[in-house]
């Protein structure tokens, strides 16, 4: 009998959903800025490559405001960089989980001075250290820092994490309690329609159906008066958003569910997730419509290669074959991590058969399996795509055209600009009649269907430049023998004899017209000193300190590109 009532619980656990089995603590921390909290970004909010992995804290449009460790624990890993996070702190607590505080724009003198002292021991702007337990222990709401806009910000904010310390997977942070005023429901904004097999139709067609509704009366519907008619295999998506009380920022939603006929058919919720496959949003959304709309439909079916953890309850990856000759009823539910919930309901036609013309597939197109390796060839190109670089099968098109812009190579077209890939692909492309002098400054670039370049990296070596890259598009080879443009951004009539007497900070605007800025080094008097970096606004600045005393010194800076293209500027000055 104990046997059977065993078998039975397992049987209804496989059943149902599988959901959060994590307790987390939701009295133990406090607020990282001492106010209410109010968001221009949450967790999960679906950004460019990623998923938004904290709270963008709003600090009232300006830097400055005090930032403070949310609870007793040290600071354990001190990372600075001109992109990402900018000047960022993480500070591990014994409760086994580690708060992230980002885009900092200073750090309180006792933390400022371990920075400052590991960027002269490697000398190098840049750092991203692990700090032992005994070195900077915190208290909860002891200062640690002030809010600012470093790194890749696009305006003055705090960014807020929190993680796992043994996994380093980010949580939701409204999983520990921090309370943000929210009583608006999610907004929907579009639904669409998917064909997914060979001989999938919807009214007829292979192609996607989008469908605008219409909010009256608190209440999502279709108006649409057409029949719309599904045959094969069908997939379903959802652009939607959420916002906050007094706010208009659209932020990400909590979870998102579809159902036919009252039956679940698939299921996510972003309480959690890993940096390594975080990536995988590309495969969840409809990248095709991200790419030619600006569209963020996030797909209600699970492509062959998404390896994300997010998806908790999904029947056949979401994909619905319809054969019968029957109304079906599609329900969607969208939620935000409180519980507000919209919901929207269409109902669809399935046919039996339909009659469908056949694709005109390119007549070179190949065909590629994503869990495969996939490779193409031949005397001006080498492609070699790995497994599991592609999220799905796809029918590979390869052509090339002459550029009179481009001498050392044709511009050729490697599928579309309209899919892309979670691991880099190999990419080498034959130079043609590229003189010996230029070949170690030979690159790669992708150009846009916009006509935008973009560099791609790449060495030459026996007639060939190699790359490896995670876009599809427009290739051909380029050359950068351009060193980086330095413009001083004070007066220096005469480059022997500044004045600096009153000077705290000494700026220049660095700019590479292609390869970009690779490294950059600042000395006093033939003395290392810290030149930091903001890439967003390419600048380069050096504040004075105590170290250089009155007097007549030399200043030295030397910038190079990628493609080591260097600049050097000198002056002399007096303080």
């Amino acid at each position: 009998m104990q046997n059977r009532i065993t078998l039975l619980l397992v049987i209804l656990l496989l059943h149902f959903p599988v959901l959060s089995q994590t307790v987390y603590p939701t009295d133990y921390f406090q607020s990282p800025v001492g106010v209410g909290l109010s968001l221009v970004g949450n967790f999960g909010e679906i950004r460019p490559n990623h998923f938004h992995a904290g709270f963008d804290i709003r600090t009232g449009g300006h830097e400055g405001v005090v930032v403070s460790s949310i609870a007793d624990g040290y600071v354990s890993r001190i990372k600075i960089s001109s992109t990402g996070y900018g000047k960022a702190i993480y500070i591990t607590h014994p409760n086994g989980f580690t708060s992230l505080y980002g885009h900092l724009q200073r750090y309180t003198k006792e933390i400022a001075d371990v920075a400052s002292q590991i960027q002269y021991a490697t000398e190098s702007f840049e750092i991203d250290t692990l700090l032992s337990p005994t070195l900077l222990p915190v208290k909860k709401g002891q200062q640690i820092a002030f809010s600012g806009n470093s790194g890749s910000s696009s305006g003055p904010h705090l960014h807020f994490e929190m993680r796992d310390t043994k996994t380093e997977k980010p949580v939701n942070p409204y999983e520990f309690g921090f309370k943000i005023p929210d009583e608006t429901t999610p907004k929907i904004i579009q639904l669409a329609i998917f064909t997914i097999g060979k001989t999938a139709s919807i009214n007829g067609k292979q192609t996607i159906k989008k469908i605008k509704p219409v909010f009256t009366k608190n209440k999502y519907s279709i108006t649409t008066a057409d029949t719309i008619t599904v045959n094969g295999e069908i997939g379903f998506g959802i652009e939607c958003y959420d916002t906050e009380n007094s706010s208009t920022n659209h932020n990400g939603v909590f979870s998102i569910e579809l159902q036919m006929d009252k039956k679940r058919i698939y299921y996510h919720e972003l309480e959690t997730f890993s940096f390594d496959n975080t990536r995988y949003v590309n495969a969840h959304i409809a990248y095709p419509e991200k790419i030619k709309h600006n569209e963020v439909i996030q797909k209600c079916f699970v492509a062959k290669n998404n390896k994300l953890e997010i998806y908790k309850d999904v029947v056949n990856g979401g994909i619905i074959n319809f054969t019968d000759d029957s109304v079906h009823l599609i329900k969607y539910m969208v939620k935000d991590f409180v519980g507000n919930t919209s919901e929207i309901q269409l109902k669809v036609k399935s046919k039996l058969s339909v009659k469908l013309k056949p694709n005109n597939l390119v007549s070179n197109s190949i065909p590629f399996d994503c869990l495969q390796e996939n490779k193409f060839e031949n005397e001006e190109i080498q492609i070699t795509i790995p497994a599991l670089a592609l999220y799905d099968d796809i029918n590979f098109v390869y052509s090339k055209t002459l550029d009179l812009k481009a001498p050392y190579a044709p511009l050729h077209h490697i599928q579309n600009e309209e899919i892309t890939s979670q691991k880099s692909y190999s990419l080498s492309i034959k130079a043609i009649k590229l003189p010996d002098s230029l070949q170690n400054k030979a690159c790669i670039i992708s150009i846009s269907n916009n006509r935008k370049v973009i560099y791609q990296g790449g060495d030459y070596k026996d007639g060939w430049v190699t790359t490896r890259t995670k876009t599809f598009g427009n290739f051909t080879i380029a050359i950068d023998n351009i060193p980086p443009v330095v413009n001083p951004q004070f007066k220096m009539p005469d480059k022997n004899n500044v004045d600096l007497t009153k000077t705290k900070t000494i700026r220049f605007k660095a700019k590479d017209a292609l390869s970009g800025i690779k490294k950059y080094k600042a000395t006093i008097d033939d003395k290392w000193v810290l030149c930091e970096y903001e890439l967003k606004s390419d600048l380069l600045y050096y504040t004075f300190d105590d170290k250089i005393k009155s007097g007549e010194h030399t200043f030295k800076l030397e910038v190079s590109d990628d493609k080591d293209n260097i600049t050097k500027l000198s002056f002399k000055f007096k303080r």
